[in-house]
Formats: structure tokens, C-alpha cells, sequence
């Protein structure tokens, strides 16, 4: 009776055993996989654009993509000429992939901007697109605005600004006072050379 009442026992205890190894071993395969290290660095596509009219900000755009989790993406820019690069943090736009920023400007300067984009993900794997000595190049070319104004400028007011500050000989003031004047002195001999009986006709001249 003893050695039949035991085989239950012994098989439960053995179900129970393998039953706590698999719920071992796949809490062990999770942590594996969990732990398993992140070697990918994220894949980055500058959309360049090698000329821009000249404005009062600048804006660049990047596709990133990373297959786990993205820890940031900077732009660093610099103008033609300056020695050190100003770094400026992407923005994401949405859930689109894409990253943007505004980078202020002059819309006088002319000078190209010189730029390369680095982006991190969690385990800071690193992709760069551009290089501070090889950067992406993006030149300026002036708005309609500025090449007018920089004509005005170089030429001067135009023709019309100078009649009106420079009147003709005929609108000048002085010159229609004595023409007033001339034009009395013959009315005034035209009305002694008629009969005395002839009518005066008032004549009335105004100066503007």
C-alpha cells in the first residue's frame, strides 16, 4: 500500500519540477534577449538643398530611422568663413521619421552655410552625415526684394522722386509771380488804349 501511494506523489512532484525549469528557462531567455546589446546606429537621409533664396531663418530637414530607440539629433551649422560649428537639436515632426529645425539668418547676408547632422540612439551608437572637414554646402542666392533695393541704392532715386523735389522752371514760384505780374501790366495798357465808354472786365489771377 505504501509503494502505491507514493507513485502519485512522485509523478506530481516530478510535473511540478519540469514545469518550474520551463517557467525558468523562458524568464531566462527574455532576460537574454532584453540584454542583448544594440550594435545598429541609426540610418540618416539629409535632404539637401544646395541653394536657397536668401531670408530671415533657413530650414533643414533630415529622415532618421533607428530600429530601437533614438536619443537625439543635432544639426551643426556654420557660415562660410567662421571657424567654430553652432550645434542646434532637430525636432521630430510627428511620428513621420523626419527631424527639423529653423536656423536664423540675414536676409542681406549672403554668405553659404556650411552643415553636417548627427544622430544617437539609447545605446549611443552614432551616425554622422556630413563631416565638420567634408560638410554639406548650401548656397545663398539674394531675394528679388534685395537686388532692388541695393539698385535704389546704387542708382539713386528714381526719376519721379527727383521732378518732385526738383520742380520745372514753370512751377517755381518766383517765376509765376513775375509772370503775374507781366500779364497785369497788359491788361492794365490794354484798358488805357480802349474808349473811355468801353467796359473793364476785372480779370482775377491766382498763384498757387
Amino acid at each position: 500500500m505504501t509503494g502505491v501511494s507514493q507513485t502519485p506523489l512522485i509523478q506530481t512532484a516530478l510535473h511540478l519540477s519540469r514545469l518550474v525549469l520551463v517557467i525558468v528557462c523562458v524568464a531566462m531567455s527574455n532576460f537574454a534577449a532584453s540584454q542583448t546589446a544594440d550594435t545598429a546606429a541609426p540610418i540618416v537621409e539629409v535632404e539637401e538643398l544646395e541653394e536657397a533664396v536668401a531670408d530671415r531663418s533657413q530650414v533643414f530637414t533630415v529622415q532618421i530611422a533607428d530600429d530601437k530607440q533614438l536619443r537625439d539629433a543635432t544639426l551643426y551649422y556654420r557660415r562660410a568663413g567662421e571657424l567654430p560649428y553652432t550645434p542646434v537639436p532637430l525636432k521630430a515632426l510627428g511620428d513621420s521619421g523626419f527631424y527639423s529645425v529653423a536656423v536664423p539668418t540675414d536676409a542681406s547676408d549672403l554668405r553659404s552655410i556650411e552643415y553636417y547632422v548627427e544622430a544617437r540612439d539609447e545605446a549611443d551608437n552614432r551616425t554622422v552625415s556630413g563631416f565638420a572637414f567634408d560638410p554639406y554646402l548650401r548656397t545663398l542666392l539674394p531675394s528679388i526684394e534685395a537686388d532692388t533695393q541695393q539698385l535704389v541704392e546704387q542708382t539713386g532715386p528714381s526719376s519721379d522722386s527727383q521732378q518732385n523735389n526738383n520742380p520745372s522752371f514753370f512751377q517755381r514760384r518766383w517765376v509765376q509771380i513775375t509772370l503775374g505780374v507781366i500779364a497785369a501790366g497788359l491788361v492794365v495798357s490794354m484798358i488805357d488804349d480802349d474808349a473811355s465808354d468801353s467796359q473793364v472786365v476785372p480779370i482775377q489771377i491766382n498763384l498757387q
